[in-house]
């Protein structure tokens, strides 16, 4: 799709109209969920979105149509995701598309939902009994100029679809959001990403090819590929290559692999893995790669030496300049303090710190629970735990308690 305006994101039901049901589990309930989270993550794009409800009110379709075709004056260019919850029995996620439209985005959308970790039932069109050439669904039969698609998560009454849709519906949403940025040309960030070039990465822009890039860093096509793990030359706006080897162990997946088994056999923490790889899911997948942290802040370290002791522990990479920063220090106090006769320091070497507070930290683009714990030395679990964080997204600005 060629020049986007906006997306409508539409939460399915509301109010006195609960929708699907089971047990404590309201359809209302889960599709409010990830149109706030689709919304949140659009906007992180720099796509227009707007909301049909973003409480608990009640909506009739009527009057839901009505706003559908006001909030971008009913414009082309606007695609239109109602979300919704199954019931009847089936497993997996499947997508209506319209009539009038092709099944490109929806097709791309439950791909990525498939590859979050649901079943897919697949993406088809439904048209009325009475009419043929009308769609069944109102939503998609009335809603004007704009391109819509009514995306059903998973069944509500089935017990494997119950355990996703609790834990996994915002990865789900996601994998809408990065569909409609491929869709229409924008450049997708994944959450906690960055689009900001590092000393190590490279950001895909218009025009670019793997030729142009590996000259430009004075790589080979060949060399490139392999540090990015490419088979063909096909290259995207908005990927992010590396053009110098990761510091640090990778692992490949293999078959029966789960991150506990990989964080015991590297002895790193599930937190600091998926921090690190920048997973917001437990799914893994055959052939995928990760970056196994080189250097990982033990927990029990930081719980042990690193509280009201003012006793800090030398890790890889310090220094006593980037110790004196981090305690609020200058470096002739450290030495004055440790009877310091160099500035030599070694790994597991004790030194007396002066006390410090507990800092804010205001998140920036391109900040990971992971940069933040190793900028501050401090665990991905216990940032988690001092902020009451449930997963490792952040969002720009958001304030962080650094213990």
């Amino acid at each position: 799709m060629n020049n986007l305006v906006g997306v409508i994101v539409d939460a399915g039901h509301g109010g006195n109209d609960p929708g699907a049901v089971s047990g404590n589990l309201k359809e209302k309930d889960l599709t409010l969920k990830a149109a706030l989270y689709m919304y949140d993550r659009l906007k992180d794009l720099g796509i227009n979105a707007k909301l049909t409800r973003e409480g608990d009110i009640s909506l009739p379709k009527n009057e839901r149509i009505a706003k559908v075709k006001s909030l971008f004056n009913n414009s082309p260019g606007v695609i239109l995701v109602s979300n919704h919850i199954n019931a009847g029995g089936g497993e997996g996620a499947e997508i209506v598309y319209a009539l009038r439209n092709t099944p490109q985005l929806s097709s791309m959308a439950l791909d990525n939902i498939t590859k979050s970790g649901q079943k897919a039932r697949g993406i088809y069109q439904r048209v009325l009994p009475e009419n043929p050439s009308k769609d069944y669904y109102y939503i998609l039969r009335e809603s004007g100029n704009v391109e819509p698609i009514l995306v059903e998560y998973g069944f509500i009454d089935n017990t494997s679809d119950q355990r996703k849709l609790t834990n996994n519906i915002t990865d789900y949403a996601e994998g809408v959001v990065k569909a409609i940025a491929d869709y229409a040309g924008i450049q997708y960030i994944p959450p906690g990403g960055s689009n900001v070039d590092t000393e190590d990465t490279y950001t895909v822009k218009r025009g670019d090819t793997l030729y142009g890039i590996a000259r430009k860093y004075n790589l080979t096509v060949d060399e490139l590929k392999s540090l990015n793990n490419l088979i063909g030359n096909e290259i995207y706006i908005g990927q992010k290559l590396q053009i110098r080897p990761i510091q640090g162990n990778s692992y490949i997946v293999k078959r029966g692999d789960t991150l506990y088994s990989i964080a015991r056999e590297y002895n790193v923490s599930v937190s600091d893995l998926k921090a690190v790889n920048n997973l917001n899911t437990d799914i893994l997948y055959i052939g995928q790669e990760l970056l196994i942290p080189s250097e990982v802040i033990d927990d029990e370290i930081i719980d042990d030496d690193i509280v009201d002791s003012n006793i800090y522990v030398v890790q890889r990479g310090d220094s006593l300049y980037s110790i004196s920063r981090k305690f609020k220090t200058t470096v002739q106090e450290l030495i004055d303090l440790n009877n310091l006769e160099s500035n030599t320091l070694s790994i597991g070497q004790e030194l007396k710190v002066p006390s410090v507070d507990e800092e804010i930290y205001i998140v920036q683009k391109g900040d990971t629970l992971w940069s933040i714990s190793k900028k501050y030395n401090v665990s991905v679990n216990s940032i988690k735990e001092k902020n009451n964080l449930t997963d490792n997204m952040l969002s720009i600005n958001q304030q962080l308690i650094i213990p």
